[in-house]
């Protein structure tokens, strides 16, 4: 349920094993990654390759020239390799490789445009995308014609059309179209959005698009400073910045309190999975096959999958974290089995994200008053959950209204624990793949994960300073009314350029 980005479609980061000695430079490798005219499966890891299909990864690749134009040279920005093209750049952020040179991981971003090839071609880039971002929020009612079919298979065109309807709702007409750092500003009448990952194909359709709410600029003199704020906060707020193998923190809100964290708990299902793993009960390449009962709603895409089709573990893992499959997260629940994930989690008798959804709903209101009666008896809430599997799921609208919704039909956690939680499993590249509200240039390593619904907000981050330094930055915020994400994220920030 995490919606502290507004993805439409996402374009995979995959990471795996640590670093060996190697036959190939990094550099060498990347160079032959991104210049080549064909990708070749023999320069990937067969465990990479387990995580995501050489198929979709070539078709990945082979997007970048198309919106980027031709490789030109292998730079560095800010400590880490910068890809230059003819109209604009990536930064490589995950790039691991084996003993015998093949890549074990990859994950890029956009650049700096400055640092384009031909500034020429990229200025005339920019204005044809600057043109489809125009017609696109300037229309009264969506042109879904602007899309390609890729895009569209991510997204249903109803959900598409009520994200667009929201927006207008929310931000009112346009105003203009910006370049912004590596991305675009769109500004409304009643606020402004940021466009952080915009492509065309090679029929000028759009590829990619993922909006956020810009978050404004909050620096603090200090970390009694940021404590402050976040204790002014109205509603119930805890926040912990503990420095691994101290024992005193150096930032204590609450961080005992316990408070919903939305789908951050899904941390607990990675731990238990990992665990099982480890001990040999499963293994990462199992498989599970997707049913109609399985599904669930969004955040994520797999509830748009046809039932039937199979998925690895590994692949459900990343899916859950990194972009918070709600699908995905229910599936891994059902393998791993929820005892050991309650106990990590300290709740009884947790929801499933499906679980949650119906017990929300406003026509099923005897049955969340029945969930409510059971108090803390496990199987008496146990007894409620199972009704919930015969009923429909509502439809995804109810909770489109910015209104919270039965905040007590959550998943409760306290700072301590989830710090603990993240560290389990902050060595997992699934927990690398959505740095989230840190900027990872400003540290050597960054696992996330986030949780989000109306009243309901957690980021928790494990970094790792370029000095050596291994912290944990946990911040919650529930409140009966739908909350200031943005705001939230920039103090969240603030709090993350103390520690860099």
């Amino acid at each position: 349920m995490n919606r502290s980005l507004m993805t439409l479609t996402t374009i995979a980061l995959i990471a795996a094993a640590p670093a060996q000695a190697q036959t190939l430079t990094q550099a060498e490798a990347l160079t032959r990654l991104l210049s080549a005219p064909e990708i070749k499966a023999e320069w990937f890891s067969p465990d990479f390759l387990a995580q995501v299909p050489f198929e979709t990864l070539a078709a990945q690749l082979k997007s970048i020239p198309v919106q980027f134009g031709p490789f030109v040279r292998l730079d560095t920005f800010q400590e880490r390799p910068l890809a230059v093209y003819e109209r604009g750049t990536l930064i490589v952020t995950v790039a691991s490789m084996d003993a015998q040179g093949r890549l074990t991981g990859f994950g890029a971003v956009p650049g700096p445009a400055s640092a384009a090839a031909d500034p020429a071609a990229a200025a005339a880039d920019q204005g044809r995308l600057a043109t489809v971002l125009e017609k696109l929020f300037k229309s009264d009612a969506l042109d879904s014609t602007l899309f390609s079919p890729e895009f569209l298979a991510h997204i249903k065109l109803d959900d598409l059309k009520a994200l667009f309807t929201s927006i207008r709702a929310d931000y009112g007409t346009i105003q203009k179209v910006m370049p912004q750092g590596a991305g675009w500003r769109l500004t409304f009448e009643k606020g402004a959005l940021d466009v952080v990952s915009f492509g065309l194909n090679d029929n000028g359709l759009i590829s990619s698009l993922v909006l956020r709410p810009v978050t404004p600029d909050i620096s603090y003199s200090g970390l009694d400073e940021a404590r402050a704020a976040f204790a002014a906060l109205p509603g119930q707020v805890n926040l912990l910045v503990q420095e691994a193998g101290k024992p005193q923190p150096l930032v204590d809100l609450n961080s005992k309190k316990l408070l919903a964290v939305g789908s951050t708990f899904k941390l607990a299902i990675l731990g238990e999975l990992q665990a099982q793993v480890n001990r040999g009960e499963k293994q990462w390449s199992d498989e599970i096959t997707l049913t109609d009962a399985d599904k669930s709603l969004p955040s994520g895409t797999l509830q748009n999958a046809p039932a039937g089709e199979t998925y690895q573990l590994r692949d459900l893992a990343a899916r859950m974290i990194s972009v918070s499959d709600n699908t995905a997260t229910d599936l891994l629940l059902k393998v791993v089995g929820r005892k050991g994930v309650e106990a990590r989690l300290g709740q009884t008798a947790m929801p499933s994200t499906r679980e949650a959804f119906v017990l929300k709903d406003p026509a099923n209101i005897e049955l969340l008053r029945a969930y409510r009666s059971a108090g803390l008896d496990r199987d008496a809430r146990r007894e409620v959950l199972k009704k919930t599997h015969t009923l429909p799921l509502p439809n995804v609208g109810v909770f489109a209204q910015g209104k919270t919704t039965a905040q007590d039909v959550e998943w409760f956690v306290n700072a301590q624990r989830l710090c603990r939680l993240m560290a389990d499993v902050a060595e997992l590249p699934e927990t690398w793949q959505n740095p989230g509200i840190a900027n990872p240039a400003d540290f050597s390593d960054v696992s996330f994960k986030g949780g989000s619904e109306p009243g309901v907000l957690n980021f928790t981050t494990q970094i790792t300073t370029k000095a050596g330094k291994t912290l944990c930055v946990s911040a919650t915020w529930n409140r009966p009314e739908p909350l200031d994400e943005s705001q939230f994220a920039a103090m969240y920030a603030g709090v993350l350029k103390l520690l860099r």
